[in-house]
């Protein structure tokens, strides 16, 4: 059996099971889910957990609350180490946690392939955090559920993919949440994006750049997705996202709810802002909301 190696574990969240689990559990009880309809597409973060934890749990505690037939995670990943034409699935075998072991659905990953939505590869999978970092909290809060891990690049080819996964998944009669891992703008010198300076000046820039996406993210606007996160710098994974937004459209959703946007200064202050990762956690379900 094809077995990925928990990578980040020790440095992005803590390789100690039990240490793993307690955290995991106190982001989903701060969460405080409510009684909503079932969720058919989220975006979470994937920086370390200490820093986008929380936003990631306020989808995984919706999730847990009101998807209690949830057979499988469909995941769809940045991709920052690879340069792909496609998207990259991960078809056999199971991801590793310091918890336990995470089945993949052969079968849906499977018939992705056959499908023509992205290829048997596992390269692009084994060293990136995108997929990895959701991997404690479906581990953990839902141990019976199986995963299809996806690398998805930012091409126009993610909004097929994540539309024809709908189609595939609905055939399949499979109960599937999409999920589309990115983070938001990274502002700093060290990313080669600093506009507005630093301090003040620099969080409410990245903060309205951000807002930019999130805006197309909300109403659905898959097609606009990668052209506006490339012109922005504003997401890393906005192949990722333009597929769980398709999927959603394809599923009957209408209309996003921003559930939390902030970024990695405001989670941990260290000084004068000058260095920083954005964060949202969006839902889709197929009851309308605002955001």
């Amino acid at each position: 059996m094809s077995v990925r190696t928990a990578t980040k574990a020790g440095a992005w969240y803590s390789a100690e099971g039990m240490a793993l689990a307690e955290e995991v559990e106190r982001f989903i009880r701060r969460a405080k889910a409510e009684s909503r309809p079932p969720l058919v597409a989220g975006i979470v973060p994937h920086a370390g957990l200490a820093f986008s934890g929380a936003t990631a749990a306020k989808v995984y505690a919706w999730i847990s609350r009101n998807n209690s037939d949830i057979e499988t995670f469909l995941i769809f990943g940045a991709v920052h180490t690879s340069l792909l034409s496609r998207p990259a699935i991960w078809v056999r075998g199971a991801w590793q946690t310091p918890m336990e072991n995470i089945p993949v659905d052969e079968e849906l990953a499977s018939a992705l392939v056959k499908a023509g939505i992205g290829d048997d590869n596992e390269r692009p999978h084994l060293d990136d955090n995108a997929i990895e970092l959701q991997t404690p909290f479906i581990a953990r809060v839902f141990p019976h559920v199986k995963i299809v891990p996806v690398a998805t690049p930012p091409l126009p080819c993610a909004v097929e993919a994540g539309a024809a996964a709908w189609e595939v998944c609905r055939r399949l009669g499979r109960k599937v949440v999409a999920l589309g891992s990115t983070d938001l703008t990274h502002y700093g010198h060290a990313f080669g994006l600093v506009p507005a300076g630093e301090g003040k000046s620099a969080l409410e820039w990245s903060r309205e750049n951000d807002r930019k996406l999130i805006y197309s993210i909300v109403a659905l606007e898959a097609e606009k997705i990668v052209p506006v996160a490339k012109r922005d710098q504003s997401a890393c994974g906005a192949g990722a996202v333009a597929a769980a937004v398709a999927f959603a459209r394809a599923a009957g959703c209408v209309r996003g709810e921003l559930l939390e946007h902030t970024n990695s200064y405001e989670i941990m202050p260290d000084g004068r802002a000058s260095h920083f990762v954005g964060y949202g956690a969006l839902a889709f379900s197929r009851e309308e909301s605002g955001a």
